[in-house]
């Protein structure tokens, strides 16, 4: 089979400090070279070009264009290049357009995407044309149920258009890792004795950093050695520098690494003694919280979205989202507790497994081969 991945135009899919989006495309390629596949990878770049990259091709694509237009100028370029491929597969990420513009091709044409509002969604003019354009993929794969559900009543989807497939884990990339976790806590200037709470995603209160800042203030006065530390990049990935939630971090002694190269986020989890994800809205899968049980770490998360179809109740704790009170009590809960936390961290590595991306590759092979 020949599959063709082509994702969104903001990152080159080798960025180190990329989101969730540029590793699913990457993770899902390298497996599926590796089961016998021929894979393509089309990235957005300043430069053309091809390499290698562990069994698939990465195939770069000169774009000169901004926004929008750079979207647009990099899928005609990507698509009148894969041709020549002759895919049985084209799998677009998050570019509901990409069907639409791959109409020549005989190929199967299928959607992944983590956020179902389209280019703004129903703000957007041409919203009759996306929704027309999304029927033209033989199947739409959101990240989870909760991201199904949303978009079916959101776009009018028939409900048998719509299949989950989950976005993934590297087992092998992610596992628990003691030393690696304290020389990380060493290089941060963490003493041995502090409790590390940590997130792991981008900066803004859509993902409720300050509920987590305003939770660590609470623990911190009532005299308990918490030190949190937060990374990732404010408001975007692929953005630089801090904002007023960075600047309110420093008030409690949090410590804020900024976007962190992929190489070093597994030490970066393995830090911590509990991971935190607080989000507010639109969470549709929560890619962090598995990573972070991979590494054996339980999970604090707000109970809304894709969060509690990732985290187990055996794995991690729900909080109200929004509620920094009700998130301090879980936190409290854990502190306190070691044989609970022991459990939760034992509990978070299995469920973590059932995430791993060779099981995400199979059922994605059943969908190719059915759509």
């Amino acid at each position: 089979m020949t599959v063709v991945h082509i994702g969104p135009s903001k990152l080159p899919i080798l960025f180190p400090l990329g989101g969730a989006t540029e590793r699913r495309i990457r993770e899902l390629a390298v497996r599926q070279a590796a089961a016998g596949s021929t894979v393509a990878i089309y990235s957005a770049e300043n430069r053309t070009g091809s390499q290698d990259f562990q069994g698939a091709e990465i195939r770069r694509v000169k774009c000169r264009g901004r926004g929008v237009a750079r979207s647009f100028e990099f899928m005609v370029k990507a698509l009148r290049d894969a041709k020549h491929l002759k895919p049985d597969v084209i799998h677009f990420h998050s570019l509901a357009e990409g069907a639409a513009l791959a109409a020549r091709f005989a190929s199967s044409k299928v959607l992944s995407y983590d956020f179902f509002q389209f280019r703004h969604g129903k703000q957007n003019l041409l919203f009759p044309l996306y929704r027309r354009a999304l029927d033209k993929f033989s199947c739409l794969m959101p990240v989870s149920d909760y991201c199904r559900r949303e978009s079916a009543a959101y776009w009018s989807l028939p409900a048998d258009r719509l299949e989950v497939v989950y976005n993934g884990v590297n087992l092998q990339q992610f596992r628990p890792d003691a030393g690696a976790g304290l020389g990380r806590r060493s290089l941060a200037g963490v003493d041995g004795g502090e409790f590390v709470l940590l997130y792991v995603g981008r900066v803004c209160l859509q993902k409720g950093t300050d509920l987590l800042i305003e939770a660590c203030r609470q623990l911190r006065a009532e005299g308990r050695n918490v030190r949190l530390v937060v990374a990732g990049p404010v408001g975007q990935f692929g953005i630089h520098g801090g904002n007023d939630l960075t600047a309110r971090l420093q008030q409690v002694r949090g410590i804020y690494l900024g976007a962190v190269d992929e190489s070093v986020l597994p030490s970066v989890y393995n830090m911590c003694d509990v991971f935190v994800m607080p989000t507010r809205e639109y969470e549709m899968f929560g890619m962090a919280a598995i990573e972070a049980q991979a590494c054996g770490k339980p999970v604090v998360c707000s109970n809304h979205g894709g969060l509690p179809e990732v985290i187990s109740p055996k794995s991690g704790l729900l909080f109200a989202p929004g509620d920094a009170v009700s998130l301090s009590q879980n936190l409290r809960l854990i502190m306190d507790d070691v044989s609970l936390r022991q459990r939760l961290s034992q509990a978070a590595v299995r469920n973590a497994e059932r995430f791993a991306w060779e099981h995400i590759v199979a059922r994605l092979d059943h969908l190719y081969r059915k759509n």
